[in-house]
């Protein structure tokens, strides 16, 4: 599903401040405060734009960060991502083709970072690791690129499946949901209306 050049300057312009009110956003881009609310509304019920927040500098707040790659089977890397996904020190996790797994972690001081290492060594599944303080930020962005002619990539709404394009629309309870075939958006309304039923 593609986006249009008005989602993709709405974009850019929450990309660069998203404090912006939706009044401050329509003057930007040339359309009315409703358009704006309700192709934000759209984009947020799409998973595009996943939250708004701050961003901190944890430098200045005296925060020390590590990045750390740590190998494992291909079988239990998963695994191993789940046991550091609810860590706090944890602040961005990838999984890798590599069978690794990719961690920022931010500690308030160095003893917390020995703390963290020493707890390494009891996860059976960790094969080996590898640890680097980071000494300065050269350059912090988001990975999220806002371009023309972006094309969105949905789940469907019943079965989870990546929709690449083409997605079938269904508007309910004040929603729009995405399907990715007839099968999928027949089941999917008899869920609805089940729950509707319930209640």
């Amino acid at each position: 599903m593609d986006l249009d050049e008005t989602d993709v300057d709405i974009l850019r312009i929450l990309q660069e401040n998203g404090r912006l009110s939706f009044r401050q956003m329509a003057e930007r881009v040339k359309v009315s405060v409703p358009t704006v609310s309700s192709k934000i509304s759209n984009m947020e019920n799409m998973g595009i734009i996943r939250g708004y927040l701050a961003d901190l500098d944890s430098e200045r707040m005296g925060e020390l960060s590590v990045v750390l790659t740590v190998k494992a089977k291909p079988s239990d890397l998963k695994t191993v991502a789940e046991r550091f996904r609810a860590n706090e020190h944890v602040r961005k996790l990838f999984l890798l083709s590599n069978s690794k797994l990719h961690m920022i972690c931010t500690f308030s001081g160095s003893h917390l970072i020995n703390d963290f290492v020493a707890g390494l060594g009891e996860v059976p599944e960790i094969i080996e690791y590898d640890i680097s303080n980071i000494i300065q930020v050269v350059k912090e962005n988001q990975r999220a690129l806002v371009e023309p002619d972006i094309s969105v990539i949905l789940p469907c709404a019943f079965c989870k499946k990546e929709i690449r394009d083409g997605p079938i629309k269904l508007k309910a309870d004040d929603r729009d949901y995405y399907l990715c075939c007839t099968t999928c958006l027949k089941s999917f309304q008899e869920k609805i209306e089940k729950l509707k039923a319930k209640a």
